[in-house]
């Protein structure tokens, strides 16, 4: 790395392991479509685990990692890098994870004041409150910004911050990071609509009827932080008892918890009401591509709160089929009404003040669950639009092709990155003056605490100024140390507080009685500060090199 380049980087690695969740896939999007575009001249992972990184980098054929312009590094690098580099930018994958930490630390020892962004994804856990809190100082630069995934998002992130301000009583000059939207993508190669021929093998491989309307609902298939499912065969059912009606089909897919009996009851359910009800847990990637393919409607009456976008909404589109969703969340910026799709009406409660004293205790899913059976999806509404698309083939065509038009124009993962990218340029637009820059970079953080302070009184005496006026010398070992004779054991961690630091110069010094104070001011180098020089010489006494001088 040097000084000319434009530096992206990351203290999260994008790429992560485990269930096929909203916020793994939406992250590994946006770190193929960054490193397909290739916008900056190199990209640096700071991790505490470089290994898992480094380990997927290989299976990934995109333009950065062929040219070898990614770099993983392990955290404790990111403040040598940060001292030495001009980075352009970093990007994270939630801001609740690290926003703060990072730009205390940029405040302190970068170069320059570079942009910080991250997304959020779930956002509706108790746990988040003080997170979020902790983000509200008076270090935000007005280059901090969080990218909320839909409007609905910034509402609650907005209410958040405003909450918390006047809870707190906060200052008027301690500021939260800005809020821009940037909704997530999708893979519109990968989720394109089948040709005929295609859609046709695909339904056959499933076994479905040339008659049926196959519906496909589609995500975690949980009662407590997704959405249940039993409103929509309520629906389901009034559609199958009208005259003449539709011979429907529904396919159910998703992640499954272990031991969690709410699957069986959607199939008992569905069994009970008279619907086709098909299950599908887990899907690998070829599977579901398959449900998509085969599907006429897609259908996700989503209740739940902690869900703030919806990927497979985008997917589904993409798919080109038409939507039937709740009007809920981020669903609502996603779906074009009557266009690309029918948002179904949702209620829920303007207050709940037991409710929010028992979710201080609740577990979280308890809590989730409790909330989303008071949110009303309305089920005579979304029979009315299951009824009018399952009998009207034309409409589900013209709608999915809008739909996938749609997704195109607005939702592919370039188009996602390309707007990150526009956004990063007007940060660094944003002015800030020196006298602004210099407040930032002092002001501290109010949960940043001195730990020398905490924990002043575990040592019995501590290297003050009266310990700045104590003689030093070199010890026996120090000696043979310097005619290298012996060696000093040191630790990789250490370079952290001692790069720079010349210990044989440090030796050398102390072969003869000094004041600590004079041996500071002999060893100072313009890149060296006094806590560093301090560092040096308690780790030398710490370690037999030196030891004080009884004279």
């Amino acid at each position: 790395m040097n000084h000319s380049e434009r530096i992206f980087g990351s203290l999260h690695p994008f790429l992560e392991t485990g269930p096929v969740l909203g916020r793994i896939v939406a992250n590994e999007g946006f770190f193929k479509a960054l490193l397909s575009l290739d916008p900056f001249d190199s990209y640096v992972f700071f991790l505490h685990n470089p290994k898992a990184l480094d380990s997927s980098l290989s299976s990934y054929d995109l333009p950065a990692i062929r040219r070898g312009s990614v770099f993983v590094h392990p955290q404790q690098d990111l403040i040598p890098a940060l001292q030495d580099t001009k980075c352009y930018c970093f990007h994270l994958a939630d801001p609740l994870c690290d926003q703060t930490s990072l730009a205390f630390v940029r405040n302190r020892l970068s170069k320059t004041l570079f942009p910080i962004t991250s997304v959020p994804h779930s956002l509706s856990y108790h746990v988040y409150v003080q997170d979020f809190l902790q983000e509200i100082w008076a270090g935000t630069s007005p280059r901090d910004v969080i990218c909320a995934t839909s409007h609905a998002a910034i509402d609650v992130l907005t209410c958040y911050y405003e909450s918390l301000k006047k809870n707190y009583q906060l200052p008027e000059t301690w500021q939260e990071p800005a809020l821009r939207l940037l909704p997530l993508g999708v893979d519109v190669d990968r989720f394109s609509p089948p040709s005929p021929t295609e859609r046709e093998t695909m339904r056959n491989t499933l076994g479905l009827r040339t008659e049926q309307v196959v519906l496909l609902a589609h995500g975690r298939i949980t009662v407590d932080d997704k959405m249940d499912l039993l409103p929509l065969l309520y629906a389901i059912k009034r559609v199958v008892t009208e005259p003449s009606p539709p011979q429907i089909l529904l396919m159910v897919s998703g992640k499954i918890r272990e031991n969690d009996s709410y699957p069986r009851v959607i199939e008992a359910s569905a069994k009970a009401l008279g619907i086709e009800l098909r299950l599908f847990p887990d899907p690998d990637a070829k599977t579901l591509e398959t449900l998509y393919g085969a599907a006429d409607i897609f259908v996700s009456p989503s209740d739940n709160l902690q869900e703030t976008f919806g990927l497979t909404i985008l997917e589904a589109q993409s798919m080109g089929l038409p939507v039937i969703a709740s009007d809920w969340d981020g669903y609502r910026d996603l779906v074009v009404q009557n266009e690309t799709g029918f948002l179904i009406p949702t209620y829920a409660p303007e207050q709940t003040p037991y409710l929010d004293v028992l979710g201080q205790i609740l577990p979280e899913n308890i809590h989730q669950l409790l909330r989303a059976q008071e949110t009303v999806v309305d089920v005579k509404a979304m029979a009315n639009a299951l009824s009018t698309l399952s009998k009207d083939i034309a409409l589900r065509r013209r709608m999915g092709k809008k739909g996938r038009v749609h997704m195109c124009e607005h939702y592919s993962w370039q188009q996602c990155v390309e707007r990150w990218l526009s956004l990063i340029e007007e940060l660094w637009a944003i002015p800030i003056s020196s006298e602004e820059e210099n407040r930032l970079r002092t002001a501290p953080h109010p949960s940043f605490l001195s730990f020398a302070t905490l924990f002043a009184q575990h040592p019995k005496h501590r290297a003050g100024d009266a310990f700045l006026t104590r003689r030093l010398k070199l010890s026996e070992h120090g000696r043979n140390v310097l005619r290298k004779k012996e060696v000093a054991v040191t630790w990789n961690s250490l370079d952290l507080l001692m790069h720079g630091i010349n210990v044989e110069k440090l030796l050398t010094l102390s072969r003869n009685s000094i004041c600590i104070a004079s041996l500071m001011q002999r060893m100072a180098e313009k890149s060296l500060s006094d806590e560093q020089l301090l560092f040096a010489i308690l780790w030398a006494l710490k370690h037999d090199l030196l030891e004080f001088d009884a004279l």
